[in-house]
């Protein structure tokens, strides 16, 4: 509600919450059940009752109630069928929202030239920020290990690659944590996927084929500024669980979108992005176990020629570190964080960089392996909530 812009309303999807979500809402908002015309032009559960507040200061908020879907696809879904607006964010709600995010991102909406259906904003870890009054009023480092390196990869995706991708517009995926979406052009292509693993990336990619089929210019954007903190995973089986699930959702999203591939007709996305995720990030994981397991038996054997192995490992190290020490560089000059401490907080995430490579990277790369093995064998895919230690909130 402290978002800094003119016109937009808030919609909150209680899935069947088994706790007292609804109620402390009902009681904290002064809400009250209101006559709602609702046209399910998206698929989802049923929507038992929308509610809005009797108190003009919380206008804007709009509360469903609906039945249990089980996975937020579903509840994204409601949230649309009851969206009154052109363009709607959808986010998680633990997300902590920047002030000038929507202006950040409506700004790219007005400016283009071009229809734009799909706004990536860039997110970060809330893990050891300070928080008051919906805000982050103090921007730290993650002190845990695990949020650290994720940090590191919410960097290196969003100001790297992501904005990397958007330049030639072939970004191919908009995160389900905080993106805009052309309202119009998401029903037409029928919503979130409620059985995907992956529903952000899928729901993009068939908009993006939706518009190349019928003949649509449009692009497909990337807010380099800070809009948006989420928290990470701080424990290895929370971390562990979401890694495993993600590549289930890769393998998914590589399989039933098989036919945009080495595609120009789908533009650049089915021409570049695709093939490349494909190479490096869908089989990447495979050929790092692949070579570890070729490694060990070459040192049972013998055949390790460890002068060009140890040169080998040099100049790999020396290109991640490097990239990583660009990454923090650009960081700064662009102030995407402009609260972070321009010494420690950065000492912090150069020291991280340099122990990521033997730590983190391997682990996330067992996680993607467990997850393939699990999509081939057909193991029933689970939806479990991570667990979250909140944010650190400001003394008053």
């Amino acid at each position: 509600m402290q978002i800094d812009y003119p016109d937009y309303e808030i919609i909150i999807i209680n899935d069947a919450s088994s706790d007292r979500t609804l109620e402390l809402l009902v009681e904290n908002f002064e809400l009250v059940e209101v006559p709602y015309d609702i046209a399910m032009r998206v698929p989802s559960k049923p929507i038992k009752r929308v509610l809005k507040s009797t108190n003009p200061k919380f206008s804007k908020l709009v509360v469903v109630d609906k039945e249990r879907g089980g996975r937020k696809s579903d509840g994204s879904n409601a949230g649309i069928n009851v969206c009154s607006n052109k363009y709607f964010v959808c986010t998680d709600v633990d997300c902590i929202i920047e002030p000038m995010a929507l202006y950040r991102m409506m700004w790219l909406v007005v400016n283009s030239h071009v229809p734009i259906i799909g706004v990536s904003a860039t997110m970060l870890m809330s893990n050891g920020c300070v928080v008051g009054d919906g805000r982050v009023v103090e921007a730290h480092v993650p002190k845990s290990p695990l949020p650290m390196f994720q940090q590191l990869e919410y960097m290196r995706s969003f100001l790297i690659g992501k904005l990397g991708w958007s330049a030639i517009n072939a970004l191919p995926n908009i995160s389900g944590g905080f993106g805009l979406f052309d309202t119009d052009v998401v029903v037409k292509s029928g919503g979130y996927d409620n059985t995907s693993m992956a529903e952000d990336v899928d729901m993009l990619l068939r908009m993006v084929t939706y518009m190349k089929n019928s003949g649509q210019p449009f692009r497909i954007a990337q807010v380099p500024k800070i809009c948006c903190w989420t928290e990470g995973p701080s424990s290895i089986k929370a971390l562990y669980r979401q890694r495993v699930r993600w590549a289930r959702g890769l393998f998914e999203i590589i399989s039933n979108h098989r036919k945009l591939f080495f595609r120009s007709h789908y533009g650049p996305i089915g021409a570049f992005t695709l093939p490349y995720i494909f190479l490096f990030e869908f089989m990447a994981p495979i050929l790092e176990l692949g070579g570890y397991i070729f490694m060990v038996w070459l040192i049972i054997i013998g055949g390790v020629n460890w002068d060009s192995a140890f040169v080998i490992f040099a100049m790999i190290y020396s290109f991640t570190v490097l990239m990583t020490f660009f990454l923090l560089y650009f960081d700064y000059s662009i102030e995407a964080v402009p609260w972070y401490s321009r010494s420690k907080s950065y000492w912090h995430l150069i020291f991280a960089a340099l122990i990521e490579p033997f730590v983190y990277h391997p682990f996330v790369s067992y996680c993607a392996n467990v997850g393939y093995f699990q999509y081939i064998k057909g193991t029933t895919a689970v939806w479990k909530p991570i667990a979250r230690k909140g944010v650190q909130k400001k003394k008053t």
